[in-house]
């Protein structure tokens, strides 16, 4: 198996005012993508995403242990010491799966990825998996049905 990642750019920043005044950070955009060719020449199957982020969504997601880190680690692991966010959504549009991540501002890295939204630096998510790939016809190197999806999106 090999360390899968892949790099979504566009993302929008959104706060949202509390009542006790502060404000909650999150990042929203598109955070995984089927059925096409990627920069780093691979391809998701919309079957393959389809089966792994509802496996995602159901151990993670929904019991609020979605975590994602400031960086792209070299492995799998998702490392607690450097945690920026907790994705809260991630839910299929067409051949896309938009994704919500509430940035936690307590943490340190949380802090700096808080500070970079504050100063309007431009920030994008990577999903970070582990699978094995097959060569297509085309030169598509294709994601196999035994993709691991370690977290949604780092920051």
């Amino acid at each position: 198996m090999k360390l899968i990642t892949e790099i979504n750019e566009t993302v929008e920043y959104i706060s949202e005012a509390r009542e006790d005044g502060k404000k909650d950070y999150y990042v929203k955009g598109i955070f995984m993508q089927g059925n096409i060719k990627n920069r780093n020449g691979r391809m998701y199957p919309m079957e393959v995403l389809d089966k792994e982020v509802s496996r995602y969504n159901e151990q993670y997601i929904q019991k609020n242990r979605a975590y994602g880190e400031l960086g792209h680690p070299s492995g799998p692991t998702i490392n607690l010491d450097r945690v920026s966010h907790m994705i809260k959504e991630l839910s299929k549009d067409g051949e896309n799966y938009v994704g919500k991540a509430k940035i936690m501002t307590e943490t340190p890295m949380g802090q700096i990825v808080k500070n970079l939204m504050d100063e309007g630096a431009s920030l994008g998510v990577s999903s970070r998996g582990m699978g094995s790939l097959k060569q297509s016809r085309n030169g598509v190197a294709e994601v196999q049905n035994d993709f691991y999806l370690a977290t949604a999106a780092d920051i």
